[in-house]
């Protein structure tokens, strides 16, 4: 029976009653994967030296379901999603398994939870997915597990930041990656490192962080979550390049909409904040989660600086063209919606 979810009312945060939901799970023991289930959702146990707590060694996705203005439930890109995966466990030395096996999981676990998507008609709320593999074999002494836990659970979310679509950032000479680390990872590890500066950030009024590079601390090179874009008062659309930063499926599709669908002028380099700050005419920031998020205001140096010159225009713009493909508003040219049911 359909549960009725009140999109009003989500928030990016766990669902209360994500207890009553199905997750996903299969196991790697003895050098393989075994078939994997749908089981109800439950508490994971390990023990105290499991390679996860002592070492680290995890990875994980971020996907979504939602109703689609015909009806259907749909998800955008998921082998994309799977193609990550298979990366990011290749770069943490995590057992790889087929693409084939990890859609498969996230389909069915959407249609064992199809009473839990939420109807929107804007696409901020939605169905969010979280594939996770993890290594569960007890150890001390580096090295990777050989037992292994692959999930997947899912939550009815709402926006990642509010509900308005517009953030204030603020930048800072902190590192989240390095250079051939795993910053082009979906790691657990990239994380905790942003939690201190963002909560920082929130103090000071801000809602996030932009990170900068590890070389010259000038370079912007994505925020806590989501990747960077600058419209410049030449035209041109500029964004960081990959490298020590996530490839990011919502960056990748935007670059191609703005390019092919509007003749934009996509230019992937380094831009740093004084570049930003004078000559930006708009920015925003992508991502599963926040979608197309714009800019209003960036902290720099000890001052604010307004970058909405463009009244938001482009990222309106890219929002109204993404959700519509995504909802199924209006053609889809790339043949990116994967209709579930």
């Amino acid at each position: 029976m359909a549960r009725h979810i009140d999109c009003n009312q989500l928030t990016f945060s766990l669902y209360p009653f994500a207890h009553e939901m199905k997750m996903y799970e299969s196991y790697y023991r003895d050098g393989q994967w075994d078939g994997g289930a749908i089981v109800n959702f439950h508490e994971i146990r390990l023990s105290p030296a499991a390679n996860i707590l002592n070492y680290g060694q995890g990875i994980f996705e971020g996907m979504k379901a939602y109703y689609s203005q015909k009806g259907h439930v749909v998800m955008f890109r998921p082998e994309e999603n799977a193609r990550r995966f298979e990366k990011s466990a290749e770069k943490l030395a995590i057992p790889g398994m087929t693409a084939n096996k990890f859609e498969k999981a996230v389909v069915d676990l959407v249609k064992a939870n199809i009473d839990f998507i939420p109807k929107s008609d804007d696409g901020r709320c939605s169905l969010y997915l979280r594939p996770v593999c993890i290594g569960i074999e007890a150890l001390l002494g580096v090295r990777a597990a050989k037992e292994y836990l692959f999930y997947i659970f899912g939550s009815p979310v709402g926006p990642y930041f509010d509900k308005v679509g517009i953030v204030k950032l603020i930048a800072k000479d902190i590192n989240r990656a390095s250079p051939h680390g795993t910053g082009d990872a979906k790691a657990v590890c990239n994380y905790p490192v942003t939690m201190r500066p963002k909560k920082e950030a929130i103090a000071q009024g801000f809602n996030d962080v932009i990170y900068l590079d590890p070389h010259h601390n000038k370079y912007i090179e994505e925020a806590g979550a989501a990747n960077f874009f600058a419209l410049m008062d030449d035209g041109s659309l500029i964004t960081p390049p990959l490298g020590t930063i996530l490839p990011g499926i919502t960056r990748e599709s935007v670059i191609r909409i703005a390019r092919e669908i509007y003749q934009i002028k996509v230019i992937e380099r380094d831009l740093s904040v004084e570049e930003v700050v004078q000559k930006a005419k708009e920015c925003f920031v992508t991502g599963t989660a926040a979608i197309i998020t714009s800019v209003s205001d960036i902290g720099w140096k000890g001052k604010t600086h307004n970058i909405n010159k463009n009244e938001y225009q482009l990222a309106n713009q890219l929002y109204d063209k993404l959700i519509g493909i995504q909802l199924q508003k209006e053609n889809d040219p790339f043949n990116w919606v994967r209709i579930i049911s």
